[in-house]
């Protein structure tokens, strides 16, 4: 039965018009070609044609399985406001990922193409049965098919029972209790609505965040993860300049962002490194494929009394394709093949920016920011400190009387004794919260005559205005 012809003209997803945007992909950082052919690489999803209606009804029931739960996906709106949009729609992206082809579902409903939206929806369903918003954006557009004029948040309980069972999206005995089910629906939309508007409002190109002030070409990979957005951008480093290659869907705690104690369910804010990597056979089947383990707490943390631990980047379980916008204990939580490509992408010590909204700036920006700074200078003075074993200054830039283990010092002095000596693959990275403004400086300190470098990562504090090194060790 193919849509009736009236409701076809008024629909228009709901939230396109809560976020008063249009699905109008912008330029991003990479050429959309490029995009493609880089989802195309990571996924074999899409490849399979479909019948679409006659298997509708049977693949829907492993929604069983995935829990998904009804949600006003598509909603009525007006004919000339459904028009206006269809007149401007893009191209649909090409149906590659999971995500981007339930993104091409959304953009066939809002340009009226009904019929291929449901048969894609049907085909993704199919392929990727534990998408939970996929079965969502499907089920509703079922319930639009039957002649109703609204979606699932706002039907009759009734209703969406004879509906999900009728079309086998849901076994009788797997109905959730309806406060449980509409809580997943808003869930949901929610998730929905951060694919949308993450795709459609991407960062400059040429931009990135603020706080990568300036990363050494041996920084492979860099990382930033916009919680606003529920999403993670994964960077490039192409002869020092950083580029926009990918990025994700991501979930973070359930009450929000800016851990500050174990147990708070929080997700941290701050700039921390990759440290190891867990392959999924070590884990529960709740973390998914494997994980990525985070420093967190950093010095910083340490230094204002944050604690916790165990915050990591880790995939979904097996009946989840992806996790609610905030849903986990504190890590950040990916799909199963993108946490596969970042465990395959990112090299231990790869820095990970994690941010309520990230800021974004050019790089005529970051440049001028980093001479207004002055911290460059800061640096140069605490190697010449060091060069010419000027204790009185060096007292001057350490905090108190760090202990031995914390600070190596011993080995400072035995490697600056070379005239050679030198600051080398040098990368800072800035942050600025309520407690303070800090820099994070990882280097290598070497020389030719010495034949090794030794690794070091400093914690510094602006404080009365001036830097002050607080932390101080070796990377191992």
């Amino acid at each position: 039965m193919l849509f009736k012809r009236p409701l076809r003209r008024a629909l228009l997803p709901l939230y396109l018009i809560a976020s008063g945007m249009a699905f109008q992909p912008q330029v991003h950082a990479q050429a959309p070609s490029q995009r493609s052919t880089a989802e195309a690489r990571q996924t074999k999803a899409g490849k399979r044609a479909v019948a679409a209606t006659p298997k509708m009804a049977k693949h829907a029931r492993t929604a069983a399985v995935a829990g998904a739960a009804g949600a006003g996906v598509v909603v009525a709106a007006t004919a000339a406001a459904a028009t206006a949009a269809a007149a401007t729609a893009p191209k649909p992206p090409v149906p590659n990922t999971a995500e981007a082809r339930l993104l091409n579902v959304i953009e066939l409903v809002k340009r009226q193409e009904l019929d291929a939206a449901l048969r894609a929806a049907g085909e993704l369903t199919s392929d990727v049965p534990n998408f939970r918003a996929a079965q969502l954006v499907y089920a509703d557009l079922l319930r639009f098919k039957t002649g109703r004029a609204t979606g699932w948040v706002n039907a009759p309980a009734a209703e969406v029972t004879e509906l999900l069972t009728r079309n086998a999206v849901l076994d009788q005995a797997a109905l959730a209790p309806a406060q449980e089910w509409q809580e997943q629906a808003h869930g949901l939309q929610k998730e929905l609505q951060r694919r949308v508007h993450a795709y459609g409002v991407l960062p400059a190109a040429g931009s990135v965040p603020r706080e990568f002030q300036q990363l050494d070409v041996s920084v492979r990979h860099a990382v930033a993860i916009d919680a606003s957005k529920s999403r993670l951008y994964l960077f490039g480093n192409e002869k020092g300049k950083l580029r926009l290659i990918r990025d994700f869907y991501v979930s973070i705690g359930k009450f929000g962002m800016g851990k500050t104690a174990e147990g708070d369910q929080r997700t941290p804010q701050g700039v921390y490194f990759i440290g190891r990597q867990i392959p999924g056979p070590r884990l529960p089947e709740f973390y998914g494929k494997g994980a990525l383990t985070l420093n967190y707490p950093n010095d910083w943390d340490r230094a204002v009394d944050r604690s916790g631990d165990g915050i990591w980047l880790h995939g979904a379980p097996p009946d989840q394709f992806a996790r609610l916008p905030e849903a986990s204990d504190g890590c950040i939580v990916l799909s199963n093949p993108d946490l596969i490509l970042l465990m395959k992408t990112l090299d231990r010590q790869t820095p990970v920016l994690i941010r309520d909204k990230l800021q974004w700036a050019g790089a005529g920006e970051r440049v001028q920011g980093q001479a207004d700074d002055g911290f460059g200078r800061v640096l140069d003075r605490w190697q010449q400190a060091w060069k010419g074993a000027d204790q009185q200054q060096l007292a001057r830039m350490y905090v108190g009387a760090p202990a031995a283990d914390r600070f190596p010092r011993a080995r400072l002095t035995e490697f600056f004794r070379f005239a050679d000596i030198g600051m080398q693959q040098l990368s800072v990275y800035s942050w600025k919260d309520a407690q303070g403004d800090i820099r994070i400086v990882d280097m290598q300190i070497g020389s030719a005559r010495a034949g090794k470098s030794l690794p070091l990562r400093q914690y510094w504090r602006k404080s009365g205005g001036r830097w002050e090194v607080f932390s101080e060790e070796v990377r191992g």
